[in-house]
């Protein structure tokens, strides 16, 4: 079937924020629409907490995504416009700002040392993990969740004299598991600013198109440097979301 298309890459990305909205993207109307959901109660998978709301900006769309203890809340601001609807929210509560972003071509096609993950790879993860994460601990799920990615190809790393230093990693998704993929990143602080993370996202993204899987990005609204990392390889701004965790 060959590599994934830039159409189908927007309508599986509408389609993933879809199930956060309560709406189709791809159908909905300029203007606010308010969804009122009692998906908004339910825990999102992966991410081991509820998106009690959820609000998408997305050019001239917003969408307003609630559970319904939340009704009262946005009753009052039915005839409000985006702006009256974002502050109210952040007064309000304490909500996260979120970077969407839509992969739209390929800016790198030199990775370097970088190179997709294998099972056999697993000491070698285990040991960059530990080093990045070192208040985490690994015993009893690390090494499953690994082989389960590298299974499905969906790890990348780069190497530097045999050592992992920079990752692409991929948690679970809440929606549309193996049509859309996360592609998170981490780097050895000593080995930041390299071009490391920067070839090794490449990659994956690459990587996930020819295997017919979408590659995502999003990241708190206000890591600058994530985005423009994120745009340096051929991500662009999809749209905003302001979420409340509970």
């Amino acid at each position: 079937m060959g590599k994934l298309a830039q159409m189908e890459v927007d309508a599986i990305t509408d389609q993933f924020y879809s199930h956060f909205c309560g709406i189709n993207l791809s159908e909905a109307s300029d203007g606010i629409h308010f969804v009122c959901s009692e998906l908004r109660n339910e825990e999102v998978r992966g991410l081991g907490c509820r998106y009690s709301i959820y609000v998408l900006v997305k050019g001239k769309v917003c969408v307003v995504a609630y559970a319904p203890q939340y009704a009262g809340f946005f009753a009052r601001l039915k005839d409000s416009c985006v702006n009256e609807i974002l502050e109210a929210l952040n007064a309000g509560f304490k909500v996260k700002k979120m970077q969407l972003m839509v992969f739209r071509q390929e800016r790198v096609q030199e990775y370097g040392n970088a190179r997709i993950l294998k099972k056999e790879d697993y000491p070698l993860y285990e040991a960059f993990f530990r080093k990045t994460s070192p208040s985490a601990d690994p015993t009893g799920w690390l090494q499953e969740y690994f082989e389960e990615k590298a299974e499905k190809e969906y790890f990348a790393g780069y190497f530097s004299e045999g050592t992992l230093v920079s990752v692409c990693d991929a948690p679970d998704m809440p929606y549309m598991e193996d049509v859309i993929q996360h592609t998170g990143i981490k780097t050895v602080k000593e080995e930041r600013r390299k071009g490391y993370a920067k070839r090794t996202a490449a990659l994956v993204a690459h990587h996930l198109l020819e295997k017919r899987v979408c590659p995502q990005w999003e990241c708190r609204a206000e890591n600058v440097a994530s985005v423009v990392l994120a745009e340096s390889i051929g991500y662009e701004k999809y749209g905003m979301a302001y979420i409340l965790e509970e």
